[in-house]
């Protein structure tokens, strides 16, 4: 069996692929990412006759992002041994052409919610009323780090891209979320963290 876990709601899908994971405490094991995969070893450990009589199980991370030479040799290699289980995981959401290669997998995606993007979209200048609503409600339904995370790679965007914020501004604003950030995994931020990130949009929607 094929099991495919992927969407923007990344920690969630990490998390159902590491209970997922779970399951195969027995078994032969081949686990290998896109940055170090070795298609060889792949080939070498689908060809090996297994120690245990349990089916041997691949666990593959971010294999999607690939070159389409790559991808199509893994395939291959699945394809030919359809009596192991695989688990495979991407960190975001794989196109639709990329899922169709493998037809018989039990697909999962975990998507975010539409209020988090409307909440991001929100960030512009001179609209604290309206971001301030979509926030409130956001932090009621996310969790604050996932929040948190999302808030620095929209900054960071803009300041990489097209911002109609003053670029001073928005690259204060984002290295203060920085900041926030660090202080919270080090245990120095005394102050809830939903109040300390209000305390650096607001300045910046008001520019």
């Amino acid at each position: 069996m094929i099991y495919i876990f992927h969407g923007d709601h990344t920690s969630q899908s990490y998390t159902a692929f590491s209970e997922t994971l779970k399951n195969y405490s027995k078994h032969e094991k081949f686990h290998q990412s896109n940055k170090c995969i070795d298609i060889d070893s792949l080939d070498r450990f689908l060809n090996t006759p297994s120690l245990f009589l349990e089916t041997k199980i691949v666990i593959l991370e971010n294999i999607f992002s690939l070159s389409k030479t790559e991808l199509d040799k893994i395939k291959e290699l699945i394809d030919g041994h359809s009596d192991n289980d695989y688990l495979l995981w991407q960190d975001k959401k794989i196109e639709v052409t990329k899922i169709k290669l493998f037809p018989s997998a039990n697909v999962k995606i975990f998507t975010l919610p539409e209020l988090l993007f409307s909440c991001l979209n929100s960030i512009k200048p001179k609209n604290k009323t309206e971001f301030s609503k979509k926030y409130q409600e956001l932090i009621q339904n996310l969790p604050i780090e996932l929040i948190l995370f999302w808030f620095k790679n929209t900054l960071r965007r803009q300041l990489t891209t097209y911002s109609k914020f003053k670029e001073s501004n928005l690259k204060t604003a984002y290295l203060n979320l920085i900041e926030l950030d660090k202080n919270s995994k080090t245990g120095n931020l005394f102050e809830a963290k939903e109040m300390a990130i209000e305390r650096i949009i607001f300045p910046l929607l008001d520019s």
